[in-house]
């Protein structure tokens, strides 16, 4: 009896079923077994429109299949089976029932396409985690040449104190007729130099705005610092944002091979396109490993300028926003020009060699050295005192050496201001050939080539859902729009740089050596002696 039932259960199986080999081959239970939300790998159309707004990259495709699949897959199950029957009985029979690989709803899901990540997921999320103003505030804090100008300020500032400080007095002995007996003479005398023609306030006066010079060069190199950590910050971004959105790619490549060696395996593809997507897979592959290396190449180089104690690298948070609109570039240069502390540096050197050349023309009055002596005179038995003053004569050296070369100071001075504002000028014009070529592309990606890749994705899909395209040409698809993903990434990327270092007043070089435009209080020494 046991024998006969087993029999006869196993013939009605296999006459239910049709071929177990079929359905061991296509994998048909994992159709009907798999949990509900596994078919919804993310929000299908709203991540990819987030793209195209203005305020951030997302990088945001693939998996476009959600509730309405399901509903389809569970709608086509009711038609194979009996309506009469309750869920679990249904799942028991799809364990053993036959695929119908031509339909496209069946063929979707059974080959894993619900299983494709979302391209809106950050791949590094452990460890430290660093905003702009964080990396700001680390650069300002440890940068060696904003130190090196802070000291040579100071040491500006310590000989505008030097050069206005008078000579001091010569305290002496002296001793006379010594070889004579009992008329010998002793005595000891004092002498000062009087600094005539106001030439120690000159001095500080010269040093005055050399000292404002070295204050303006510190807010320079602050500002250099800045504009280099904010373009390197970008293009850092820029790079791991590519990173993130290439390896979230990789996957759906190396799904999409899986993909094609189970349709291959199931006589409903072929080798080519097993190969094709190999192919796919291995050039997304070495595109990942190549933004990998750009991005810890960028992060390195960030950590340099900043100074930060880790080079390993960490995760970046900022948005590559759009600006509103394009600069009036005379308006611009305009603005910088008044507020460039490169620009005031120079001033601050033209009045410097002005005030130079005035203490120059000084030079030539004469000094006055006193002396006041006391003592005894042996010889007469009485005391003594003498009175002595002094002054060259400016009859061969009346200066006008150094009153051509302070002049020449003068106007080489002017000239580089006039050097610096050309200067600025040039390196806005690349500036803002920079931000002009990147603004339109972000533009043409933002209101033309996205919406075009999304919609195109979008179609794709649901040609596919209608079996009109193949696994394969989807992938392609998906690649365009990734494709063209990176691309409006690295453009935004560079825009934001090109808005740095507009915003940064066109200064750069954050650790370039500071100017020391000290030297030294030799002008203090010119300013005794007369000569």
């Amino acid at each position: 009896m046991r024998r006969f039932t087993i029999c006869s259960t196993g013939l009605l199986v296999l006459s239910f079923s049709g071929c177990a080999s079929i359905d061991q081959q296509f994998g048909t239970a994992r159709v009907w077994s798999t949990p509900a939300d596994a078919y919804v790998a993310t929000e299908p159309l709203g991540n990819i429109q987030a793209a195209t707004k203005s305020d951030a990259i997302a990088v945001e495709t693939v998996a476009f299949f959600d509730d309405e699949v399901e509903d389809e897959l569970k709608l086509d199950a009711d038609d194979r089976f009996d309506s009469s029957e309750n869920e679990s009985e249904n799942e028991d029979r799809a364990e053993i029932a036959p695929v119908r690989i031509a339909e496209p709803e069946v063929a979707d899901s059974d080959y894993g396409m619900t299983d494709f990540p979302s391209m809106g997921t950050e791949i590094f999320t452990a460890g430290p985690v660093y905003t702009l103003a964080d990396i700001e505030q680390i650069a300002l804090a440890s940068n060696p040449a904003i130190a090196a100008a802070s000291a040579t300020s100071g040491k500006a500032s310590g000989l505008w104190n030097q050069v206005g400080t008078r000579p001091n007095p010569t305290l002496g002995y002296f001793a006379q007729q010594l070889a004579d007996r009992n008329t010998d003479q002793h005595g000891v005398f004092i002498e000062q130099e009087f600094v005539r023609g106001d030439k120690l306030k000159l001095n500080q006066a010269v040093l005055s705005h050399t000292t404002n010079a070295q204050r303006w060069e510190i807010e320079t190199q602050r500002q250099r610092v800045l504009t280099d950590v904010r373009v390197r910050f970008y293009e850092a971004i820029a790079a791991q944002q590519q990173l993130d959105a290439t390896r979230q790619f990789e996957e759906v490549a190396r799904r999409g091979v899986e993909v094609a060696v189970d349709r291959q395996e199931a006589e409903e593809g072929t080798l080519i396109d097993t190969l094709q997507s190999k192919t796919l897979l291995s050039e997304i592959t070495l595109a990942a490993e190549r933004a990998e290396v750009a991005y810890h190449g960028a992060w390195k180089d960030l950590a340099a300028i900043a100074g930060l104690p880790d080079t390993s690298p960490a995760r970046l948070v900022a948005e590559l926003t759009t600006p509103d609109y394009t600069p009036d570039w005379n308006v611009a240069y305009s603005e910088i020009v008044a507020q460039s502390p490169e620009l005031s540096v120079a001033n601050a050197l033209v009045c410097e060699k002005s005030a130079l050349w005035k203490r120059q023309k000084v030079q030539m009055v004469p000094n006055i050295t006193g002396q006041l002596g006391a003592g005894y005179d042996n010889g007469t038995d009485s005391g003594m005192i003498n009175v002595q003053f002094s002054a060259p004569i400016p009859t061969w050296n009346k200066n006008q050496g150094n009153i051509s070369a302070a002049y020449a100071d003068y106007t080489r001075a002017v000239q580089n201001v006039k050097r610096i504002e050309q200067a600025i000028k040039s390196r806005l014009a690349r500036a803002a050939q920079e931000f002009d070529a990147s603004m339109a592309t972000v533009k043409k990606y933002e209101q033309e080539i996205i919406p075009q890749a999304t919609k195109s994705l979008e179609l794709s899909e649901e040609a596919y859902r209608a079996g009109e395209l193949d696994f394969l040409q989807v992938l392609v698809v998906r690649r365009s729009y990734y494709e063209s993903t990176i691309r409006l990434i690295e453009a935004k990327g560079q825009l934001a740089g090109a808005n740095a270092k507009v915003d940064g007043l066109v200064l750069t070089g954050g650790l370039d050596a500071p100017q020391d435009y000290t030297d030294g209080d030799g002008i203090r020494g010119a300013s005794f002696g007369g000569q």
